[in-house]
């Protein structure tokens, strides 16, 4: 009656542990998203930064949040707008402190890059979505309400090149394996100490 019940105890953790195995290598296989940014600052210099989420879908907003720049916004009931980037800009309290009068003004436009060309956004960095594998770009120069100066071209495997994953967070071979290890062993453990507790009722008088 003992044997069957040690048997039943270890039948059951044995199922547990392998449920803790299989839910930590889909922990492990689970890789982000990431979208890629493009940033032109007035000088000329571009920057770029690889984004990792792990929702379906962000804004354009909260990518460029989550990007790691110094940024200066203001949210209105037009949406949520980037007002400076990297000191870049205007403040918060006047967005758009460089587009008073008629004419051009200066700001930071906003892009999307679509079938390998930029389209200028006809929407708010608050309310267009990004999915995996999505560019978008931001450049400070003169524009129009509908017109301004395109990023230069570059791409999301330009952007977001392995190294790069792994800096925005994709697990490293090193910790995937560490962690798979980790799991086996635990496994290991269990059968070795339930074996032997088999093993030494067994030979009890």
């Amino acid at each position: 009656m003992l044997k069957k019940r040690l048997l039943s105890i270890l039948t059951l953790l044995l199922i547990a542990a392998a449920a803790v195995l299989s839910a930590a290598a889909a922990v492990t296989a689970q890789e982000p998203n990431h979208a890629g940014l493009v940033i032109v600052l007035p000088d000329g210099e571009t920057l770029t930064r690889c984004v990792a989420f792990a929702e379906d879908e962000i804004s354009g907003f909260e990518a460029m949040s989550r990007s790691g720049l110094t940024l200066e916004t203001t949210v209105s009931g037009m949406g949520a707008t980037i007002c400076s980037v990297e000191t870049v800009g205007c403040p918060a309290d006047d967005c758009f402190c460089q587009c008073k009068g008629g004419g051009d003004c200066v700001y930071w436009s906003y892009w999307h890059l679509q079938d390998g060309g930029w389209d200028y956004s006809q929407a708010g960095a608050g309310n267009y979505r990004l999915h995996d594998g999505a560019v978008d770009g931001w450049v400070w120069g003169p524009g129009t309400p509908n017109k301004a100066i395109e990023p230069p071209q570059l791409t999301f495997d330009d952007i977001c090149a392995e190294p790069d994953l792994a800096a925005a967070g994709k697990m490293t071979n090193d910790e995937s394996s560490g962690q798979s290890w980790l799991g086996y062993a635990l496994f290991g453990a269990i059968v070795l100490g339930l074996g032997g507790v088999l093993v030494t009722k067994r030979r009890a008088p």
